[in-house]
């Protein structure tokens, strides 16, 4: 019986040649494919079944690389004289390799690229005929469709047919999936989802393509969205669920591939309007999958999730997985083909329904629930929302959903007369409530009985392992909070748990939600009937529970508990990272708002008395007059700087110890840095565009760096006016004799006259008249024909090109930035729009005051960037910039090289700089990133020590979880860094890292571990939280009180962060490992990129950098010496120590009056705000020990002595008041503020006062309640 041959380098064929086979009575086939052939034994194997073929066939995939023993094979089927066809991706090697006729050659390659079943049957049957002179009968090539619709009930049915099926009464769902899926007879999980969709109530409209063909003669997924997915009247489907792989529209930073300059919301997602979901075909097994602690990581993490999201799709899970099938052909090979995964296909139907659903209800008839986030759980601070004035954001929700013909009654005003209704109701806050009143207090109760029925429909796997941490359903009623206004509920998300039993602190990273929390969501499913629930604000924590870090299964937490709401979550722009983990793990879409307004802080009070007490004496030099008066200055100056504890902030231990004039020029320096520092005014309400001078600060800010496509506004400024702009920068104190001033003088008039101009933008609509764009490079600046009149100062002349350079600054101004800034007016609109099933566009994310003008509209559904292109070039030499300022610093202050650094490694400042942390622990260990044309990082490269200049510095990584889930590949390069240098011949003195290794490597095997176990357990450096836990812990048991001292807070820290993340993602437990580290550790450093966010805005800040510090302390004796990388201007990096930072964001922002008096425009949230930014002192202080006894008592008179703010507070918010003397009391107990007794009496005076007049309030709210 004739035999033909076949090698195919991929699997996809093989279920077309195995089907084919079956149409071929009298012809054998013998086949392998890549995953057959482990060695040349394997190769060697399928030759002796082929040498005597009839023809045989090499189907590679690129090079010859693509078959193992590709050559030998060759040579071997050669010698035995049989006709051989070799296909590749246009290699001449192929031809050269092929020995029958060109004109055969190119019949079979015809055949091989139709592909299908008929094709490689005729194939095979032309082949034997073609060189077995038998008389077989073949036909010709034919053309497969490479797009069309598909049901697998109605094989062949056309686009009109399927249609014509449709019930326009319910909801359509489109399919779409790889063409070569449909081709190879790959679609069992297609078939599955299709059938599960219409058993729930849905028409079905699947359609295959090669998504992103530019192929004459084929159609992509723009195509079938234009032609089939929609007509001229609008969309045929509600919804779609996509499997593609990559992106399907865009390039990064929010620019559409086809078209350059494209703006993101022009692709034709938009077009179609309708929300996309992202099914994951997963090539693990489904054993695998299930039994993985990540689901979906390595390139798939890439290809399938962080691509897709460039598209604004829904990110779901896994819906099959790749099962090897029987040969039941006989033919020497099987496939791998995609099996459903049952419970995820019915998940994501259910999901896709209820997406589609919102666009057929009537919105008199829809339920919505708005979730405020209220961490930690008491009344000071409901509607938690990193930026954002959440309360006046419900409000603003509220009213376009009223307007929008939703079924809201009574809404409140405005955002205090929504906290008044939630505060009189129950909330989480247990103190300001009588046991007896919670059922009436409630917007309802769900009886145990209830609850256990809900709970026995939860995943198994789920309910074990609730019942494992926290025990059997309690017999209890639950009961939930929040306000009915009509369908739309605002409630407030349920606690974490720790709270219920703080022991759990210390052990229990991915501790499982308790009883109440399940209770929660399952009441908004089953009894409320949500259709759509909205997690209003950065950040809650339902996408920080236990479970796959993405791709969730049944068994982890955010699944079962979201199950198939559609999930609308509005997140600030500038922390993708965090929202990235939201639309991951629990299927949001994501509407982005923008961040506060920016300006510079100035300086006030005692500062800017200390500020012109300098400014006089050093103009009393120049005039050489401090004979007369500087005796005087310097007494002043002295005391001041005593009176405000500035040693530390000037980077002494001593003032006094200083020359004087050496004093004065560094308290020049450092006015001047907390002066020019970028700092947040007020919070943003969604929906709301800062308008008048907040804008035009905003705008400044925006422009103060290049933005891609324009220079920075104050270079140009400040080249106009005759300044250096570097020396501007770097040295501050110096005088300029052409300019007439010193430097830090000259940077205060180049804001002033950067805001004057934005003023005079302002005033004329940002209209700039067409003459500018016919001016000349050095012509005099004219906007609106207000002549802006800009001398150059002193003698000074302007800086050539600087016009140009102003001229183009300033109509970017007008045509970009203020635009896109105003586009915050489409938030809340936005946020109704997913409510009603519309899709939500994708754009970019980061910081916007950080060059990321581009990164704006806001209100869309922001995505990251490829993790494979982690660290990228430009971060690259920002990360080692700091890396080399961290060295040198300690060099100068310690006296030589740290031998070993910790870093904390966070994942949303990893997306917002593109990676600068990663390439910081590159550089400090002297390894380059090597990267693909494409701008991946394909290998490590060590710098030779010469080039370097310093010995390789030892560096143990503290990665955040979101850091874990995001960025495995990026962990999996410091690990080959590590690999890379430990192999090098060089001695101990020059390479830390070998040093380290060996040497602890010796000493594990002296304690009886193997030796190559010793050596991997000696190279772990990334350490981590284990899969399903997130963060360091050390903030969780400040905030719960479960410490004595700081030995408490390092063993959490060392608890929490004991796993060792390996390469491709894996982690396994290692806390042994991680205190050997630990122990070793001389100096810790984080990066700041971004002036928007700082230290004192959340717990995280203190939790890993503080923790860090506490535990290296604890364990070695010793504490580290602490640094901070600014990087928030990437050209002029600053290392602080972290005390100076830390103390230098209390001086810049924390202590501003301007900024206290931003937050009283946003009443009971900014005091919230207030309040938790007192707890973030407490933090600081416990695990480092950086407030000092008077920073605490300036806290204490702004915050709480301050007559007309602790009045104000009283109004907006008491709980805030009540829980900020209670922090500072907290301070004083633990002998982190040594306070005068009467100042602890005053506070615990207002403290009693307000706790009186939140028991009276209860009283009279409960009594009403009564009444009723």
């Amino acid at each position: 019986m004739p035999t033909i041959g076949l090698y195919t380098a991929t699997e996809n064929e093989l279920g077309a040649v195995q089907r084919a086979a079956g149409r071929l009575d009298d012809i054998d086939l013998v086949v392998r494919s890549e995953s057959d052939l482990d060695d040349t034994t394997d190769t060697d194997a399928f030759v002796d079944e082929v040498e005597s073929a009839t023809a045989v066939v090499l189907w590679l995939h690129g090079s010859e690389g693509s078959m193992p023993g590709y050559d030998h094979a060759i040579e071997r089927l050669r010698d035995a004289g049989v006709p051989l066809i070799v296909k590749a991706t246009g290699d001449a090697f192929a031809f050269e390799d092929t020995t029958v006729a060109a004109s055969d050659r190119d019949r079979v390659y015809e055949y091989l690229d139709g592909g299908g079943v008929v094709n490689l049957a005729n194939c095979c049957r032309y082949l034997v005929a073609a060189y077995d002179d038998a008389d077989v009968a073949y036909d010709d090539p034919v053309a497969l469709p490479t797009e069309g619709v598909y049901h697998p009930d109605h094989p062949g049915i056309e686009y009109e047919e399927l249609l014509a099926t449709h019930d326009p009464d319910k909801p359509t769902v489109g399919v779409w999936f790889y063409e070569s899926h449909w081709t190879h007879a790959n679609t069992r999980y297609v078939d599955a989802l299709v059938r599960k969709l219409e058993a729930l109530g849905a028409n079905v409209l699947p359609a295959f393509c090669n998504p992103a063909t530019d192929k004459d003669g084929q159609e992509n997924a723009e195509w079938v969205a234009r032609n089939w997915f929609s007509d001229d009247d609008g969309p045929l489907v509600d919804a779609v669920v996509s499997s593609f792989m990559f992106s399907l529209s865009m390039s990064e930073r929010g620019r559409a591939a086809s078209d350059e300059g494209e703006d993101a919301e022009e692709v034709f997602l938009t077009e179609l309007g309708v929300p996309v979901l992202q099914a994951i075909t997963t090539m693990r097994s489904r054993s695998r999958y299930e039994a993985s602690d990540t689901g979906v990581m390595g390139f798939e993490l890439a290809l399938s999730v962080a691509l897709p999201e460039f598209d604004g799709n829904v990110v779901t899970h896994p819906i099959s997985g790749k099962e090897r099938m029987d040969d039941e052909a006989g033919i020497g090979s099987a496939p791998k083909q995609h099996f459903p995964i049952d419970d995820r296909i019915d998940h994501v139907a259910r999901l896709a329904i209820n997406w589609a659903r919102l666009g057929y209800l009537p919105n008199a008839e829809k339920d919505v629930a708005v979730v405020l986030h209220n961490y930690p759980p008491s009344d000071d601070g409901i509607g938690t929302a990193f930026g954002l004035d959440s309360p006046e954001s419900t409000v603003n929700l509220l009213d376009e959903l009223d307007g929008r013909d939703y079924t809201v009654e009574d809404p409140p005003t405005d955002g205090a007369a929504l906290i008044d209704r939630l505060t009189a109701q129950l909330t989480l806050d247990s103190r300001w409530v009588a046991p007896e009143d919670v059922r009436e207090m409630s917007v309802d109760v769900v009886d145990p009985e209830q609850y256990a029925a809900w709970f026995a429909d939860a995943d198994e796997r789920f309910r074990e392992a609730v019942i494992e941490e926290w025990g059997d359903p309690p017999d209890r009623p639950f009961a939930v909070p929040g306000v009915e206004y009509g369908n739309v509920l605002v409630t407030v998300q349920p606690p974490r748990g720790f709270g219920m039993d703080p022991s759990k602190v210390y052990h229990d990273s991915d501790l499982q939600p308790p009883h109440d929390y399940y209770a929660f969501y399952a009441w908004l499913r089953e009894e409320f009937d949500a259709d759509a629930v909205v997690h209003l604000g950065t950040h809650g924590s339902l996408e920080w529970l236990p479970g796959k870090t993405v791709g969730l299964n049944g068994a982890s937490a955010p699944d079962q508990l979201i199950d198939d709401l559609p999930n609308v979550y509005p997140y600030i722009v500038n922390n993708p990272g965090e929202g990235t983990q939201a639309k991951r793990r629990s299927y949001a879409a994501v509407v982005d708002y923008l961040t506060p307004v920016m300006q510079t802080a100035g300086t006030y009070d005692e500062l800017a008395d200390l500020e012109e007490l300098v400014r006089e004496y050093r103009r009393a030099g120049m005039e050489d007059a401090r004979a007369d008066d500087g005796e005087q200055l310097r007494e002043r100056i002295e005391a001041a700087v005593a009176d405000l504890d500035l040693a530390t902030d000037l980077g002494v231990d001593d003032a006094d110890a200083l020359h004087f004039d050496e004093l004065v020029e560094r308290v020049h320096e450092y006015l001047t840095d907390v002066k020019t520092t970028q700092i947040r005014m007020g919070l943003h309400t969604m929906g709301e565009p800062p308008t008048g001078d907040r804008l035009v600060e905003y705008l400044v800010a925006l422009t103060r760096l290049e933005n891609p496509g324009a220079p920075s506004l104050r270079a140009a400024v400040a080249g106009v006016l005759g300044v250096d702009y570097d020396r501007m920068l770097n040295e501050p104190g110096a005088y300029d004799a052409d300019l007439g001033m010193y430097l830090s003088e000259a940077a205060d008039r180049v804001h002033e006259q950067s805001i004057e101009l934005v003023e005079t933008l302002a005033a004329n609509d940002f209209d700039v008249p067409a003459s500018e764009a016919a001016a000349g490079p050095d012509d005099e600046v004219n906007m609106n024909l207000l002549v802006v009149d800009i001398d150059p100062l002193g003698d000074a002349r302007a800086k050539r090109g600087a016009h140009d350079d102003l001229r183009e600054i300033l109509a970017y101004i007008c045509e970009e930035a203020a635009p896109r800034v105003a586009g915050a007016n489409a938030e809340i609109p936005r946020t109704a729009d997913a409510l009603n099933g519309a899709y939500v566009p994708p754009g970019g994310s980061g910081a916007p005051t950080r060059g990321g003008v581009d990164l704006l509209p806001t209100a869309r559904n922001f995505y990251t960037l490829d993790p494979r292109k982690v660290p990228a070039k430009t971060a690259w030499e920002v990360g080692r910039r700091v890396a080399d300022g961290v060295a040198e610093r300690h060099r100068d202050e310690q006296g030589s090289y740290p031998e070993e650094i910790g870093v904390v490694a966070w994942g949303t400042p990893t997306v917002r700089t593109r990676g600068e942390t990663v390439a910081q622990v590159l550089a400090l260990m002297g390894v380059e990133p090597v990267w693909t044309d494409a701008g991946r990082v394909d290998d490590v490269e060590p710098i030779p020590l010469d080039e370097l200049g310093r010995p390789r510095i030892d560096v143990t990584t503290r990665v955040s979880g979101l850091f874990r889930d995001a960025f495995p590949q990026a962990a999996s390069v410091v690990h080959d860094a590590v690999d890379a240098v430990v192999g090098l011949d060089e001695p101990h003195d020059r390479n830390y890292v070998k040093k380290h290794v060996e040497a602890e490597a010796a000493a594990l095997e002296a304690d009886g571990v193997d030796e190559d176990e010793a050596v991997d357990l000696a190279k772990q450096r990334v350490f981590t939280t284990k899969p399903g836990g997130y963060g360091a812990g050390t903030n969780k048991a400040v905030d719960e009180g479960e410490w004595d001292d700081r030995s408490d807070l390092a063993d959490v820290y060392v608890q929490w962060g004991g796993y060792a993340l390996g390469s491709r993602g894996r982690v396994s437990e290692a806390h042994e490992s991680f205190e050997r580290r630990l122990g070793s550790v001389e100096a810790t450093v984080k990066i700041e990129d971004t002036a928007e966010q700082d230290e004192f805005d959340s717990s995280d800040w203190y939790a890993f950098h503080g923790g860090f510090v506490s535990a290296v302390g604890e364990i070695s004796g010793t504490d580290p010496a602490s640094y901070v990388g600014d990087s928030s201007d990437p050209e002029n990096v600053t290392v602080y120590t972290n005390e100076e930072k830390v103390r230098k964001t209390m001086r810049a922002r924390v202590l501003n009056p301007d900024w206290l008096e931003s937050m009283e425009e946003h009443g009971y949230k900014g005091a919230g705000d207030l309040s938790t930014t007192v707890d973030v002192a407490l933090g600081w202080d416990a695990t480092t020990g950086v407030v000092s006894d008077t920073l605490w008592a300036d806290l204490a008179d702004a915050y709480a002595f301050d007559a007309d703010r602790q009045e104000w507070m009283r109004d907006v918010n008491p709980w805030a008041l009540e829980s900020i003397t209670a922090t500072l009391l907290e301070a004083i107990d633990r002998d982190l503020w040594d306070a005068a007794p009467e100042v602890a009496d005053r506070l615990r005076d207002i403290n009693l006062s307000v706790e009186g007049d939140l028991e009276a309030k209860t009283s009279d709210t409960n009594e009403a309640l009564s009444d009723d």
